[in-house]
Parts: structure tokens; sequence; C-alpha cells
């Protein structure tokens, strides 16, 4: 992550997304906002901190837990929530490798005009989701867990993710931001990536509200058209065809795509009855519930 300063004037964003949550969507939407705007000429294809001057913004995107949780929770789910772990560091690598050392800047305790948006899946289409990604990503490519004697056993199914590893990683990340949006709902707004999929542009727009930009003139409302057209599906995966990579560089597969249609519901052809029990039960530990998620 590049250090930059932030212009003073504008506001400080964060993005922070679920793995598998329209992460590289939301990205390319701000990048070809911001070019369509500005009239830069070159396209960011690499998170990074982004300095977007037409929206007077400094915005990271990472995968992270909410900034501030671990110093500000001590409540009756802390101990619990310890316990957690992420299957891969990938969760949280944002928090480790730049939130972690600017908490001054990210938590809405220490900074109250920090602006965060956590962009989220339902849990059950996320862990379908992640494990067909995982199969071909360079590093977790064969997904294990430890067996009961110690030993290394490769999971062969989204049921078994789930169980293992997949809904564990979900509540560690989901339940920080869940809690802190109580106390700073002003600074945290959760975004359902189920909302983002079925109506873009309000979303998006939305979003950018949050983050203190309004449009006032035709021609910038008509530049959010132009920025929604350029990154839709086949417009993304041509990104993919001009890198000769997916777009987050991850995938050992040749050819293999990050996006994969993101489609609502497609857990019902990966798990079982007794799999959405044991999501069930496992969440209500955290006072959480699948009744929360748009799951269809």
């Amino acid at each position: 992550m590049a250090r930059y300063e932030i212009p003073e004037g504008y506001t400080v964003g964060l993005l922070a997304t679920m793995p598998r949550s329209g992460t590289w969507y939301s990205f390319y939407f701000f990048e070809f906002l911001d070019i369509y705007l500005s009239g830069r000429s070159t396209l960011n294809t690499r998170m990074n901190l982004e300095i977007y001057d037409s929206l007077k913004l400094g915005k990271i995107s990472v995968h992270s837990i909410c900034p501030g949780f671990p110093d500000l929770y001590h409540g009756s789910h802390r101990e619990r929530w310890n316990e957690l772990e992420f299957y891969v560091d990938g969760y949280n690598y944002g928090y480790q490798k730049f939130i972690g050392n600017n908490i001054a800047t990210y938590s809405p305790a220490l900074n109250p005009a920090i602006r965060i948006i956590y962009l989220f899946r339902n849990p059950l289409d996320q862990v379908v989701s992640y494990f067909r990604h995982a199969r071909h990503n360079k590093n977790q490519h064969k997904i294990v867990s430890q067996g009961t004697d110690g030993s290394s056993v490769e999971m062969s199914s989204s049921s078994e993710f789930l169980r293992l590893a997949g809904l564990e990683a979900y509540i560690k990340q989901y339940f920080t931001f869940k809690i802190m949006v109580k106390t700073y709902p002003q600074n945290i707004l959760m975004v359902p990536y189920e909302h983002l999929k079925r109506n873009p542009e309000a979303i998006f727009v939305k979003m950018l509200t949050f983050w203190n930009k309004t449009f006032d003139t035709a021609e910038e409302r008509q530049c959010i058209q132009k920025a929604l057209n350029s990154c839709t599906p086949e417009s993304l995966q041509n990104i993919e065809v001009a890198l000769q990579s997916s777009l987050a560089r991850d995938q050992m597969k040749p050819g293999e795509s990050h996006i994969r249609g993101g489609e609502i519901g497609k857990w019902q052809n990966e798990l079982s009855d007794s799999d959405v029990d044991f999501a069930e039960t496992r969440l209500a530990e955290f006072g959480l519930t699948l009744q929360q998620f748009e799951l269809t």
C-alpha cells in the first residue's frame, strides 16, 4: 500500500469489503467515474490509496475488520470472537498491512470525519463463491483444514468449507461492523451486495452521497451511467484479457476469470438444509441470524 497524503478538505473514505462481495466491481466503478469526471487517461488496475480529485475523496479498498473494533468492543461475545480464526489472511489483509498502522485516521472513535462503507454478501452465497474462487487461487488451490490427528485435510465441497473454515471467517469480519455501526452510524454505511447487484446506480449514488459527493448537473449524472457501462461483467473480463490475468492476479489456471456472475441464491445448488441449520446455529452464537441477510 503506497503512502500518499490525502489533501486537506477531501473526504477520507474506506471501502471495506467481504471477499467475493463486489470488491473489484466497486473498485472499477469509482475508477471509471473519476476518469470520466476528471478527464485523466490512466486506469489504475491495482488497489491502492486512490486520490480522486473529481470526487474530493481519498479512498482505500481493502478486506478488513472494522477499524477500532479490537480496542473498543468488550461485550459478551468478545472472548468467543477472539477464538475465531480467519482461514487465510486475505479476509483481514488491509487491516494488517495498512489500517492498523493508520488507526488514528480510520477509526471512527479517533477520527469523527472518517466515512467507512462496508460491502458484504449473504454468508451462504459468500462461502460458496469463495470456495469456487479458491480452487484455482495461486496460494489456496488446496483448501485444507486440520484433521483430528493434526494432519491437513483437503476440503472437497462448499459444505465442508462452510463448516470448517468459511463461516467462521465470515463471522469474524462481519461481526465487527455489525457491532461498530451501532455506536457510529454516522461514520459507517453497511451495504448488502444484493442491493448493489439489483440496483447498482441507486446504491453507488448512495455510497457517493455518504462520501459527501453530490451530482448536480446532467453531465455529472451521465458520467455515472458511463462508469456503470464500463464495469459490466463483459467489460471487466475485457480488462482481464488486457492484463492477461484475473483482476486480482491470483488465479493459476490460464483464462480463469475473477468474474463469475455473482448470482443471488446460488447457495441453493450447493448447500443442504443441514448446512443452513448449521449456519443458523453458528451465527446465533454471536447474536446473528440468516434472517438479517437477503438469501434469494
